[in-house]
């Protein structure tokens, strides 16, 4: 196989890194147009359930687009696995003009598919072109890569809240088309390149290893619960606290986790953390945890204090999930197709994780009101505490 240049492996990285924050644009903006979608297809509204049931469905396709992932990578290679998730994104404009809403639902499970297997296809590029010294540093672009498409929306919605929302399908549609931009860049400059490790490696991994492997379901676990906490900041939330406190602004919320969350991608390009991963996560996810409580307790109270509290959080979401990420990259013996499959499982079982939450919520805050799914929701947070407590230590001096 002809040897690729590092220069063409980041910019294959940064490539699927921008397609993803399209990605991440798109789904939040969806959430954020959801009453105007529904209005659309339905002409009134509609139960929180069915309301969410595309936020349900987009965590689904992603858990089967994780766990395909791997097994895409190995029989295509990087080029066409690529081309294939980056083809599915572009379902992202499809989904904008269906006709009814069921059909728009599958679109976009159809985009989410290509876009969880995105996130899967960045690990093999890091672990193949990028030195141990700098992978928390490119951990810290993927895990901003969400954040960053969140703020982009955010701050359009703060700033034209009119126009964003006086015609919902050109808004996405604008989104979209950087989907198809980006799938022509990776068409014209995208290689293939060795996945397996080489031949000094023994690549004996499998799916079933991983999905037997403990530290798979623990980390996943509190993947799950991390996601849970920080993705709902970004799309349920916002509109939720919005209709129960008049004076919440859900384009404010999600400007202050996503501005928040900038700020601590930013700290982590800058910081180099050489000291054990365990004692900061604890402290990070702890004070994560604290900040949100203490926004959605007082968002009918005081929004100003609130939207600082959830400013604050984005920094400590974002200082911390890098950490995290990176810690499958710093067990032994990583190489590209293991981590693809490692990964590939963890995305899957995660998502599936927060999904169920997902799902219990919404319940939850039908049946029994805002303060009953707000106590829930930061309880079943707190099980990425207990994962990290039975985590390996990964740091290992040098």
């Amino acid at each position: 196989m002809k040897e690729v240049s590092q220069k063409t492996g980041i910019l294959m990285f940064f490539t699927l890194f921008a397609a993803y924050v399209t990605f991440a644009a798109s789904w939040v903006g969806g959430s954020n147009l959801g009453p105007q979608i529904i209005q659309t297809y339905f002409g009134h509204e509609v139960s929180p359930v069915l309301s969410q049931v595309v936020n349900y469905t987009i965590t689904i396709a992603r858990v089967v687009a994780n766990f395909l992932a791997a097994l895409f990578l190995m029989k295509l290679g990087i080029k066409r696995a690529g081309q294939f998730a980056l083809f599915l994104l572009s379902f992202s404009m499809v989904a904008i003009w269906m006709p009814n809403y069921w059909l728009y639902i599958i679109a976009r499970m159809i985009m989410a598919l290509g876009g969880s297997m995105i996130m899967v296809y960045m690990n093999p590029i890091v672990v193949r072109f990028v030195s141990r010294e700098q992978k928390i540093f490119y951990s810290s672009f993927i895990t901003a890569s969400y954040n960053i498409g969140a703020f982009i929306m955010a701050i359009a919605f703060v700033f034209f809240a009119d126009k964003m929302t006086h015609n919902w399908r050109l808004t996405l549609s604008c989104v979209a088309a950087f989907s198809i931009f980006f799938f022509i860049v990776w068409l014209l400059k995208a290689q293939n390149f060795e996945t397996s490790g080489g031949s000094e490696v023994k690549n004996d991994y499998s799916y079933g290893k991983a999905v037997k492997d403990p530290f798979v379901w623990k980390f996943a676990l509190g993947f799950g619960a991390f996601l849970f906490l920080y993705v709902m900041t970004l799309t349920s939330l916002p509109p939720t606290l919005a209709n129960a406190y008049s004076n919440f602004k859900p384009g404010a919320m999600i400007c202050a986790v996503s501005g928040g969350g900038m700020v601590g991608t930013l700290l982590m390009l800058k910081i180099k953390v050489e000291r054990k991963r365990r004692p900061i996560l604890l402290v990070l996810g702890s004070a994560a945890i604290l900040a949100i409580a203490g926004a959605i307790f007082l968002a009918g109270i005081s929004p100003l204090v609130a939207y600082t509290l959830l400013f604050i959080s984005g920094i400590f979401l974002f200082s911390q999930y890098p950490i995290y990420l990176n810690i499958p990259h710093e067990l032994p013996n990583m190489n590209p197709q293991k981590s693809t499959l490692l990964f590939g499982v963890i995305w899957a079982l995660t998502y599936g994780f927060y999904t169920i939450l997902n799902v219990i919520w919404s319940m939850i805050l039908g049946a029994g009101g805002l303060l009953s799914a707000n106590i829930f929701y930061i309880i079943v947070s707190m099980i990425y505490l207990v994962a990290i407590i039975l985590l390996p230590e990964t740091y290992r001096k040098k």
